[in-house]
């Protein structure tokens, strides 16, 4: 029940002094705010705050220039903001650098030396399609080309295992994530008046079936508290064998069948470790020679990153071919750079596969593809990537009869796929593998960058199995941490 208004100036100012007092106690908090990748999979922006410093890990965009949470004020003001911490380089994790670049951003930005590289092609792609979309669909602009390519010079390169001091207060550690290459997991320490307090973000965490990069680091120094992402949080991959059986299967079905095999693809990972699966599948003759197009530029700059950093992929993953060069290059393929060379596809007769960009059917060569060939009964779409809420690429998978791909109504009687064990994301066991080795010391466990159901029910196993306390924070939702 609230108290009377007392006019007694002695007891309003010991009101004062209470009230100061408090202040103080709470500006000795750590705070930490959730400002995107809550009860949903893109947008990753954590606010961690101490004193006077803010410390922003990741800073995603949405991956529709249509979402209006891009054109919002950010939260915080970025001319306060020294500090931001990139687990990796996906644009719903990076892509809104230069946004807070225009809005007065000028401290660093840390990363590790793949994911700096990698930012610079897809923030150059990214721009290009709100670029489009900007003329399309008379969306401004968030940002300029300019204002993109200022924000790539505030980066300071981080390896592995190498702590580094951002402040005499605050430090941190990156490992490695395996989710995609150069991927991190960020170990934030922060140093108050009588103890250090470490928060874990996991960033995405890798599947541990990924042929390309080593396993996902676990982390044997306990963290007080953890920010972990849940995209697979309710779901399981199939395992390494029976995927690579399921790609095969499914071109050996378009060849008998005389059809194309379409397969949508994320340009950064997914592409790449496709490629080497294909290229088992052709030097072991598992799979008759077949056309097979890579028809995205965007795939193509990024596997010429992934050539020049061969210290961060697994010796394994060498193990069918001689040198690095020959990682994904094999008999019948054949990358696409320019638009004649994408239309020359259309005359290659079938049967043929063709891999292009979006991985959610959401822009890119694809859509010219599926429009071409999602009528046609003999012909597969294959779908290897996560699938956002109302795209046309979930629309697909979930059984569309129509879709709409440049304002024209294509019938979908081709056969829907679908493969979830080239996820570059862990599954549900993983995750919680991962998670276990947390539980002895951790106060609370943050569950985001996942559909809500997703991570509901990774914190209730969290919770069922390790004693964990956890949160499934709303977006805009602040936490003290003692």
């Amino acid at each position: 029940m609230p108290k009377k208004k007392n006019n007694n100036t002695k007891k309003n100012k010991n009101r004062k002094v209470i009230s100061k007092n408090n202040h103080k106690k709470n500006n000795d908090k750590i705070k930490i705010s959730f400002y995107g990748a809550a009860k949903e999979v893109e947008g990753s922006r954590f606010l961690v705050e101490y004193k006077n410093e803010k410390v922003l890990i990741d800073c995603g965009i949405y991956r529709d220039v249509r979402n209006e949470r891009n054109y919002e004020p950010t939260p915080f003001d970025p001319k306060e903001l020294k500090t931001i911490i990139l687990t990796h380089a996906h644009i719903d994790h990076s892509g809104l650098a230069p946004v807070l670049y225009k809005n007065g951003f000028r401290g660093k930005i840390y990363a590790t030396p793949p994911t700096i590289d990698c930012c610079a092609v897809l923030w150059e792609d990214a721009f290009n399609l709100m670029k489009e979309a900007a003329e399309k669909q008379g969306l401004p602009l968030l940002y300029t080309e300019t204002e993109m390519k200022e924000t790539l010079k505030l980066f300071s390169p981080q390896n592995y295992y190498q702590e580094v001091k951002i402040s005499p207060r605050i430090s941190f550690i990156f490992y490695n994530a395996g989710h995609i290459l150069g991927s991190a997991i960020v170990l934030l320490k922060v140093k108050k008046s009588d103890k250090e307090v470490k928060i874990l973000f996991s960033g995405d965490l890798g599947n541990s079936f990924n042929i390309l990069l080593p396993d996902t680091d676990i982390i044997s120094e306990e963290a007080d508290y953890c920010v972990v992402e849940s995209t697979y949080g309710n779901r399981f991959h199939e395992d390494a064998e029976i995927r690579k059986d399921l790609l095969e299967d499914a071109i050996e079905e378009v060849i008998r069948n005389r059809g194309v095999l379409m397969i949508p693809v994320l340009a950064l990972e997914r592409t790449q470790e496709i490629l080497v699966e294909l290229n088992e599948l052709v030097v072991h003759h598992r799979i008759p020679l077949v056309p097979i197009f890579m028809d995205s530029p965007l795939a193509s700059k990024l596997t010429e990153i992934y050539q020049k950093y061969l210290d961060y992929i697994k010796i394994e993953a060498f193990k069918f071919v001689g040198n690095g060069r020959g990682l994904f290059e094999f008999p019948g393929l054949t990358f696409t750079l320019t638009t004649e060379e994408s239309k020359a596809i259309n005359a290659v007769p079938p049967p043929k596969v063709i891999l292009a960009g979006s991985g959610s059917s959401e822009g890119g060569r694809i859509l010219h593809h599926e429009k071409r060939y999602l009528a046609d009964p003999h012909s597969i779409i294959l779908i290897v990537s996560y699938q956002a809420k109302n795209s046309l690429g979930r629309k697909i998978l979930e059984g569309a009869k129509q879709v709409e791909i440049h304002n024209e109504l294509i019938n979908v009687n081709c056969k829907v796929a679908q493969i979830t064990g080239y996820s570059a994301h862990a599954d549900q066991r993983m995750l919680l593998d991962w998670i276990k080795e947390l539980r002895f010391r951790i106060k609370k466990l943050f569950i985001v960058h996942g559909e809500e159901d997703a991570a509901k029910e990774l914190a209730q196993k969290s919770r069922d199995n390790f004693g964990i306390v956890t949160e499934v924070p709303d977006y805009g939702q602040t936490f003290e941490l003692e």
